[in-house]
């Protein structure tokens, strides 16, 4: 089986995804952040997020999406977060955060180099978790000789700092490296498994999938701005 990738056009709250309700393994959402940065779309939608999320994934399916700090009276992500448990049956699984490898600030305040990803679960648990590893050998067997380490390198924790944010050929002013959302789709997916991208920009998401292979990829983008290369995989609707 091969990867197949399907680009809608069209803003994802509006656009017809009937199709996929409850029917969504893994979602990746990369949303705009509320009036962040200096871009006419980059208007907080977090209000309606929780319920289309709800809505399309599966039982057990699992949704990351990603969210700023924010500036002084404008947290929309951290807003959002103390009350989509409330609101959703979407459950706040893990909260990750990506070390970036540039860092900016000023005198008086520690020097920035986080962004944070809530992993959601909509139900108990994960129906879908594939450890995932990092490259880096352990050196030691295990804390504990009675319950050794199961495998020979490291165990990938909920903050990520082996992928930098430095790469060329973007084509997205807040495009992310494809290497954060591969992670995701091959911890959080299976082979034959359909992953939703409601905010797909450059479509790194789509690029992840067809790394990770044998998944069907869904990419959601209101805007007409060019996308990454997905080859002869790529079908347009809309």
């Amino acid at each position: 089986m091969t990867g197949t990738i399907e680009v809608i056009r069209g803003d994802c709250f509006h656009v017809d995804l009937r199709e996929h309700l409850g029917k969504v393994d893994l979602l990746i959402c990369d949303p705009p952040y509320g009036e962040i940065l200096d871009e006419e779309w980059d208007h907080e939608c977090y209000a309606g997020l929780g319920h289309l999320a709800e809505s399309l994934l599966a039982h057990g399916g699992t949704a990351y999406i990603w969210g700023g700090v924010g500036t002084y009276k404008n947290r929309p992500f951290f807003k959002w977060l103390s009350e989509v448990e409330d609101r959703t049956s979407l459950r706040l699984h893990n909260l990750i955060t990506w070390g970036k490898k540039r860092a900016y600030g000023v005198q008086t305040n520690y020097l920035f180099t986080r962004e944070e990803c809530a992993m959601f679960v909509k139900g108990d648990k994960p129906k879908t978790f594939h450890i995932p590893l990092l490259e880096e050998l352990r050196g030691y067997p295990g804390y504990n000789k009675n319950y050794p380490a199961k495998s020979a390198y490291k165990r990938r924790t909920n903050i990520w700092t082996d992928v930098t944010e430095i790469f060329r050929g973007k084509i997205h002013k807040a495009e992310k490296p494809s290497r954060l959302a591969e992670i995701m789709i091959r911890t959080s997916s299976s082979p034959g498994d359909l992953v939703v991208d409601l905010f797909a920009g450059s479509g790194s998401t789509g690029v992840a999938a067809l790394a990770a292979g044998e998944r069907r990829c869904v990419l959601v983008e209101k805007s007409y701005c060019r996308m990454h290369d997905l080859g002869e995989l790529r079908m347009h609707r809309g």
